[in-house]
C-alpha cells in the first residue's frame, strides 16, 4: 500500500501541508486531503482574511472537524520551526510559511497529536520526531 493510499483510507478530514512543489497539489488530492490549493483551503475559509488568519482558520477548522494534519517535512527547515518566529510577517518575509505552519503545530499539543509527519514516501514515527521538535 502506498503512502497516498494509506492516507486516503483515513476517514477523518485531512489537511495537507508541504513546501510548494509540482507534486504538492497532486499528493494532497491523491490522499483525499484539502490543501492550500483548494478554493477556501477546502474549508470555506474566507478570502478576505489576511493570509495569517486564513492559515489560523485552517488549524481551527481542521480541529473542529476532528481532522488530521498531513505534514510533509521535505525541504522544511525544522531548526527554524523549532526556533520559532516573532510573528507571521517574519516567516512571510523570509519565504518560510511552511516553517511557520510547523512552528504552529509544534507549539500546540492538540495540533501535534493530530499530525502525521512524512516525506511524501514514508510516514515518520512520532517517537523519533518528538526528539526533533521538543
Amino acid at each position: 500500500m502506498t503512502l497516498t493510499e494509506k492516507f486516503n483510507s483515513i476517514q477523518n478530514f485531512k489537511f495537507s501541508f508541504s513546501k510548494s512543489t509540482e507534486f504538492s497539489q497532486a499528493f494532497a488530492r491523491d490522499c483525499g486531503a484539502a490543501s492550500m490549493y483548494d478554493l477556501g483551503f477546502g474549508l470555506n475559509i474566507q478570502d478576505n482574511l489576511t493570509p495569517e488568519y486564513q492559515l489560523r482558520a485552517v488549524f481551527f477548522e481542521t480541529i473542529n472537524l476532528n481532522g488530521l494534519f498531513l505534514f510533509n517535512l521535505s525541504g522544511v527547515d525544522i531548526n527554524k520551526s523549532k526556533k520559532g518566529f516573532e510573528n507571521y510577517d517574519e516567516a512571510d518575509f523570509s519565504n518560510q510559511i511552511t516553517e511557520w505552519e510547523l512552528f504552529m503545530i509544534i507549539k500546540n499539543e492538540d495540533y501535534l497529536k493530530r499530525c502525521i509527519f512524512h516525506n511524501g514516501k514514508v510516514e515518520f514515527k512520532k517517537k523519533i520526531l518528538w526528539n526533533l521538535v521538543k
